[in-house]
């Protein structure tokens, strides 16, 4: 039996992870006055753009970018964007615009809190598919990281039948480790699981092994990614393609 939640119960989360952020807003205020605004952002290359272990390039190169103003102690705003290719031969845009503030907790550990809305214009498929995202993230001394994410509603699509699922909550868990080599290089591992409310057969694990080049602005990322056989989902069929990914960007900070 499908057990249906009121919208009340849904709007509870929502307004939780929105009063926490407000919150968090509001007691940051009265140093915003004595802060330097400052700009930051990155640009570059990937041979395939992949989230959460699916590939939303068909395999193919993806010029990406970001840009984002850092306007107060912990607080950045901005606009991250990227190629895709949702339907075979059909090139659209991701772009995704982020609200996110950061905190110590004592000397060990930061805390992370965004919200972020994700948006595909020209999207080819025969729905709207934008969503909103909220995330809280603990990490511990740069090297172990917990997230977990809330997607209050989000239309899922396959091109099997073109088969839609409206109005879904999905959440998705993931823990990672990072681990310095040596001077400019660096090690990346993680796992997480994409659950979807209510429909088993769209839910999948993924994870990825990375290496990370990086010099003065540049960066290199050469990335194995795995995911859950794609055969038992009727959503989220892709794979990644390669399964190793390589990206190269050049990043920049301007102050005001």
């Amino acid at each position: 039996m499908v057990q249906v939640k009121s919208p009340g119960r849904r709007g509870g989360v929502v307004d939780g992870l929105w009063t926490a952020l407000l919150g968090a807003l509001i007691s940051t205020l009265p140093g915003m006055a004595s802060a330097t605004p400052s700009i930051a952002g990155s640009i570059g290359v990937s041979s395939d753009y992949v989230l959460r272990g699916i590939s939303q390039n068909r395999g193919d190169p993806a010029l990406q970018g970001d840009l984002h103003l850092q306007f107060a102690p912990g607080w950045s705003i901005g606009l991250w964007g990227s190629q895709v290719q949702l339907l075979p031969h059909r090139h659209s845009v991701e772009l995704d615009s982020y609200l996110q503030w950061t905190r110590p907790l004592g000397s060990d550990f930061n805390l992370a809190l965004g919200a972020t809305h994700y948006a595909y214009p020209r999207d080819p498929r025969p729905i709207n598919y934008d969503y909103h995202e909220f995330t809280a993230a603990l990490s511990w001394r740069d090297q172990l990281y917990a997230t977990i994410a809330y997607a209050p509603s989000v239309n899922l699509f396959t091109t099997y039948g073109y088969t839609v699922e409206h109005d879904k909550r999905v959440y998705t868990f993931e823990l990672a480790a990072h681990r310095s080599l040596c001077a400019h290089l660096d090690a990346l591992a993680g796992v997480g699981f994409y659950g979807p409310r209510d429909i088993d057969y769209a839910s999948y694990t993924y994870g990825s092994a990375s290496l990370v080049w990086h010099y003065a602005k540049w960066r290199a990322d050469l990335s194995w990614i795995a995911v859950q056989n794609a055969d038992h989902r009727w959503y989220n069929q892709g794979k990644a393609g390669g399964p190793l990914t390589l990206s190269l960007s050049w990043s920049f900070q301007e102050p005001p």
